[in-house]
């Protein structure tokens, strides 16, 4: 071979040996994805594709599903625009009842610096509506107690002025009433 032809067919496997690197990485990134995904519709026990992808854009993941429960509380949490002490430690000490792990850590220390963005309610009411589906009366009365009474005991956990007054403001009885909502037929 001359050196010309030699240097043609190095270019050539070069080429096509970064390409094929490209590819191969193409996909091991959709065969992550879809891992992550499979894993998010076995924790989460639901199905629909938009309500997954919702999920996945709030940045919950099946390691983070645990955040999920949190959500009510966090929203109850800022209804009037500001999260006091007395709600940040109500939140904390349910985030710890679930053994929250690092992700969920992640997403709180996020949700408790600053107000959530209003899509993450969304997806919650979104799972919640396919979640319901699924379960039976019971277990869906089950759920709506535990997740409604945590809010309910994030909002109380402000305490009133002084201590005195209302302990739940008009805002948070207003997203109080929507989370039962959800669980309405």
């Amino acid at each position: 071979m001359t050196p010309l032809k030699d240097r043609k067919n190095a270019l050539e496997r070069e080429f096509f040996s970064r390409q094929d690197e490209e590819a191969i990485e193409k996909l091991r990134s959709k065969n992550a994805a879809k891992a992550r995904r499979t894993a998010l519709k076995e924790a989460a026990g639901i199905s629909n594709e938009s309500v997954l992808e919702a999920i996945e854009g709030a940045g919950i993941n099946a390691e983070s599903l645990t955040a999920l429960s949190l959500i009510p509380l966090i929203a109850v949490a800022w209804a009037d625009g500001e999260l006091d002490d007395g709600e940040r430690e109500a939140i904390q000490k349910a985030a710890q009842a679930h053994n929250a792990g690092d992700e969920v850590s992640k997403l709180l220390g996020s949700w408790l610096s600053a107000p959530p963005a209003d899509s993450l309610m969304e997806s919650w009411k979104a799972y919640i509506v396919e979640l319901k589906a699924t379960l039976d009366p019971a277990a869906k009365q089950a759920l709506r107690d535990q997740l409604i009474g945590g809010a309910r005991e994030v909002a109380e956990a402000a305490g009133g002025f002084l201590g005195f007054g209302n302990k739940v403001s008009k805002e948070e009885a207003a997203v109080l009433d929507e989370l039962a909502a959800c669980f309405d037929d």
